[in-house]
C-alpha cells in the first residue's frame, strides 16, 4: 500500500532539511590562521652533541637505536625531554590522560619553566572534552598546541561522520618527538600506558621505535613544520568554547605535581626511577652507525583525495629492490586484491615473503580483523608464509612488571633483504594508505 500523499511530502521535507544541513556543515571549520612557525637551528651547547654522527659527509648519516621494551620506550621519551636545551616538538595520534601521559606533561612543563620552547601537535579525533586541559596547557608563555583537522564544534562528531565523511575520517597518524632539532624519535607508540608495559589489565602493545641523531633529524623538523603550519591544523584556543585563566595553569601545575608524588610507590614509577639515569648515560653507546631517510605524507593529502600515498610509494620500493626476502609486520593488515597481486609477484621472483599480523585473539579491532580475513587464503595459495599473534605471546611479556598475557601486535615495519628497515606509523591496510 501507498503511504499518504501528505507522509510522502513531509519525508521529502524532512530530507531537504537534513541535506541542507549536511551541505552547510560540510567542509572544514573556518578559524583564523596563525602565523608560520618554524623550527631552530640545533643549540650551540648540548649533551645530545656527543651522540652525533663522527662523520657527516651526507644528510643520511645517523646514530640510530631500535626501541622494542615500552619502559625503555618511555625512558628515552623523558631523556630527550629532561635534556632538552632549546626546543620540543611532539605529533601523535593519541595522548591518554594516564600514568604515562601526566608524567609526560608534567615533564614537559618543567622543560617549559626552564625555557625551552614546546609545540604539541595532536590529531582531534581522540581530544574529545580536552579542549580545556589542552588550552589550559597552553597558556604557559613558551607552550603551544594545535590540533591537526579539527571537528566543528557546534554539532555533534557523530553526525560529522556522515556530513563530513571525506574530512573528518581522514586523520594524522604520525608519531614523532623532536628535542633541540638534534634527536628525534618516531615510530608506532602513541602516548598511553598501553604503549609503554605501563597499563594492568589492559591490552599490552608489541610495538617498535627508533631513536636517531644526524643531519637527517633536520627533515624530521622541516616535516613536522609542515604539519604544524598545515591550513588545517589550528591552535587549540580557537576551539576551546570556554575562557581560560592564567590561574588554572597553576593549577595544573601543582595537580600533577601532587598526582606524580602520590604515585612514587607505584611499581612503574619505581621502574622509572631505577633505570632514568642508567638509560641517560647508556643512550649514546648503544646507538649504531648507519644511514636514515624520513619518509612521510604530506598533509596536503587530506585536501587532495585521491591523490596517493607517497609514505606507502616509498616503502614499495624497499620491496620493489629486494633480491631474497621481505618481511611485513602490521597490526591492522587488508591487503586488498592489488595487495595480494603484488605479493604473489614478489614470491614469483623469487623472494621469500613473511607476513606478520594480529589473530583474532589478539587483536583490538575486530572489525579489521573482519576484513582481513577474507584474504587469507589468496595469501596462503601465492606462497606468502603468513603468521598471526597469539595474544600470550611474548611479545607482550618483555621487562613487563605486571605479568600480563594479553598481548597485542602494534609495530609496524618492513625489513627488505635483512638489510633495509622501515619502522613507521602507517598501518598496511586501505585506511592506512
Amino acid at each position: 500500500m501507498w503511504p499518504p500523499m501528505w507522509r510522502i511530502c513531509h519525508n521529502l521535507s524532512a530530507f531537504i532539511v537534513l541535506a541542507g544541513c549536511l551541505s552547510s556543515c560540510a567542509g572544514f571549520p573556518q578559524y583564523s590562521h596563525p602565523a608560520a612557525d618554524y623550527y631552530s637551528a640545533a643549540p650551540a651547547e648540548s649533551p645530545f652533541l656527543s651522540w652525533q654522527p663522527h662523520s657527516t659527509t651526507t644528510g643520511q648519516e645517523a646514530q640510530l637505536s631500535l626501541l622494542a621494551d615500552g619502559l625503555e620506550a618511555f625512558l628515552a621519551r623523558l631523556v630527550l625531554i629532561r635534556n632538552a636545551r632549546q626546543s620540543l616538538d611532539l605529533q601523535y595520534y593519541l595522548y591518554h590522560d594516564d600514568l604515562t601521559g601526566r608524567v609526560l606533561t608534567l615533564a614537559l612543563l618543567q622543560a617549559a619553566d626552564r625555557g625551552v620552547r614546546v609545540r604539541l601537535l595532536l590529531d582531534d579525533m581522540t581530544s574529545r572534552g580536552k579542549d580545556g586541559p589542552l588550552a589550559v596547557l597552553a597558556v604557559h608563555p613558551n607552550i603551544a598546541v594545535r590540533l591537526f583537522n579539527p571537528f566543528r564544534r557546534d554539532y555533534s562528531r557523530e553526525l560529522q561522520f556522515i556530513s563530513r565523511y571525506g574530512v573528518s575520517t581522514r586523520r594524522m597518524h604520525n608519531k614523532a618527538l623532536i628535542s633541540d632539532n638534534l634527536m628525534a624519535l618516531v615510530g608506532g607508540r602513541n602516548i598511553g600506558d598501553e604503549y609503554f608495559n605501563a597499563a594492568r589489565d589492559d591490552v599490552i602493545f608489541g610495538d617498535l621505535d627508533v631513536l636517531f641523531s644526524g643531519p637527517v633529524v633536520s627533515d624530521s623538523s622541516a616535516l613536522f613544520d609542515r604539519y604544524w603550519n598545515s591550513p588545517l591544523t589550528f591552535p587549540v584556543q580557537q576551539l576551546n568554547q570556554s575562557a581560560v585563566r592564567p590561574q588554572q595553569l597553576e593549577a595544573l601545575r601543582s595537580d600533577l605535581q601532587s598526582w606524580v608524588q602520590q604515585q612514587q610507590q607505584h611499581r612503574y614509577i619505581q621502574a622509572l626511577k631505577q633505570r632514568l639515569e642508567l638509560l641517560t648515560h647508556e643512550v649514546g653507546r648503544r646507538m649504531y652507525n648507519g644511514r636514515a631517510f624520513v619518509l612521510a605524507d604530506t598533509p596536503d593529502k587530506l585536501l587532495q583525495p585521491g591523490s596517493g600515498s607517497a609514505l606507502l610509494t616509498g616503502v614499495r620500493q624497499l620491496s620493489d629492490q629486494s633480491r631474497e626476502s621481505v618481511l611485513l609486520v602490521s597490526p591492522y593488515f587488508v591487503p586488498g586484491e592489488a595487495g595480494v597481486a603484488y605479493l604473489k609477484q614478489l614470491v614469483q621472483r623469487g623472494l621469500e615473503v613473511t607476513v606478520l599480523t594480529n589473530s583474532l585473539a589478539a587483536t583490538d579491532v575486530p572489525a579489521v580483523h573482519s576484513a582481513y580475513k577474507h584474504y587469507r587464503r589468496a595469501l596462503l595459495q601465492a606462497g606468502v608464509a603468513l603468521w598471526e599473534l597469539k595474544p600470550d605471546s611474548r611479545v607482550g611479556r618483555i621487562s613487563h612488571w605486571s605479568g600480563s598475557s594479553s598481548a597485542s601486535l602494534h609495530a609496524k615495519m618492513l625489513i627488505a633483504d635483512q638489510r633495509y628497515l622501515f619502522v613507521g606509523s602507517m598501518n598496511f591496510d586501505p585506511r592506512g594508505a
